[in-house]
């Protein structure tokens, strides 16, 4: 199934910081850094290489990957029958989490803690306790071996997260999935 997601600005890539006011609750080092990133086959602009702001662009997604990047306009013509999600704020990569889960009663509020933050990844180092790791898998968070940037590309998973201007999380797809939304 695909999905369009869009939002007023999209970012291909995450900086070595977290959203403005917000970092992840136990996180001391978002990894991330601007790699080049392919528009997708859709698109005749220059893909951007900066990691910066797009305005007026968006993400096809179909199942858990993500199958083009390219102006919303472009995007709807090309796939006029499918979904489009519009949020506000910035759309961009689910963040890494490189650190221990943070506290919770049980395994899935630890998960979802992070999911409420737009983590759509996590370090196999910090998943010892075996009922963690289980939620992990059990919410398709990706593990990691080692931490690497954040990157939306086409053919790329489909980890996405929307950040308000305050840098709240409003919405965290994981695998194409949505798994938290802010009310």
């Amino acid at each position: 199934m695909h999905t369009i997601h869009a939002a007023s600005l999209l970012r291909l890539t995450h900086d070595n910081e977290p959203p403005p006011g917000r970092p992840v609750p136990g996180d001391d080092a978002l990894s991330g850094r601007a790699a080049p990133v392919s528009a997708g086959p859709l698109s005749d602009q220059p893909a951007p290489g900066d990691g910066g702001l797009l305005s007026g662009w968006a993400v096809l997604v179909d199942s858990d990957r993500i199958e083009a990047l390219g102006p919303v306009e472009e995007l709807t013509q090309a796939y006029p029958m499918v979904r489009v999600r519009r949020w506000p704020g910035t759309l961009g990569p689910a963040l890494v989490h490189d650190g221990p889960l943070p506290p919770a009663p049980s395994p899935r509020e630890r998960v979802h803690a992070l999911l409420r933050v737009g983590v759509g990844a996590v370090l196999a180092a910090h998943l010892t306790d075996p009922a963690v790791r289980a939620a992990v898998t059990r919410n398709d968070v990706a593990v990691l071996d080692v931490a690497r940037p954040p990157v939306l590309a086409a053919g790329g998973r489909a980890d996405l997260a929307v950040f308000a201007d305050d840098g709240r999380c409003l919405a965290t797809i994981v695998a194409g999935r949505l798994v938290h939304r802010r009310a």
